[in-house]
């Protein structure tokens, strides 16, 4: 009997733990986007984008808020719409494509409970360097497609100091702060 008792309480336990999974939701790069905003001459802003490679977001059952996020973007595709500055965001004055294409995020923690307002910790690692960074995000909207599909908007934000990643060329001609703007549509698994 009490065996049974045991099996019985197993049972129950591996059942909550996976109605209590995480699930990983995956951005889709076709609806979404990484931006970039950085000012000419400290004056002017010029705003460029990255494409989003691959992404996940991880969310508890019933929460739209993530509990881990993770990116991956193509720097040698940035698109400034100027073919000319876009050759030299990839030179070694600023991405260095030929040999560190790749930009990452992988996020370290995740606060607060209102999905209008919380914040995502994580590691950027762009140019070879890693360093953390804070975005700022919200769920946009929730929903179902017309096709049926369950799908999550977000919207993230921060600053960051490019001269941190080692990209230290032309102080004069480009500001060294830099906004980036992420606005993602994660799709039920």
């Amino acid at each position: 009997m009490l065996k049974k008792c045991f099996a019985t309480a197993a049972l129950f336990a591996c059942a909550f733990a996976a109605a209590s999974a995480a699930q990983t939701w995956t951005i889709d790069p076709v609806h979404s986007t990484a931006q970039f905003t950085a000012r000419h001459f400290g004056i002017v802003p010029v705003v460029g984008t990255i494409p989003i490679t691959s992404a996940s977001v991880q969310l508890e059952p019933g929460s739209e808020i993530p509990i881990a996020v993770a990116a991956q973007l193509d720097a040698s595709k940035v698109d400034t719409h100027n073919d000319d500055r876009d050759g030299d965001l990839k030179s070694p004055h600023y991405f260095d494509v030929a040999n560190t294409p790749a930009i990452s995020f992988v996020s370290t923690k995740v606060e607060g409970s209102d999905p209008k307002r919380f914040t995502i910790t994580g590691n950027l690692t762009m140019h070879g360097q890693t360093h953390p960074i804070v975005l700022s995000a919200q769920v946009v909207a929730a929903g179902k497609t017309p096709r049926g599909r369950s799908v999550i908007a977000y919207s993230a934000t921060a600053t960051v100091d490019r001269t941190q990643w080692g990209m230290t060329y032309g102080p004069l001609i480009v500001g060294n702060s830099v906004d980036l703007t992420i606005n993602a549509e994660a799709d039920a698994p």
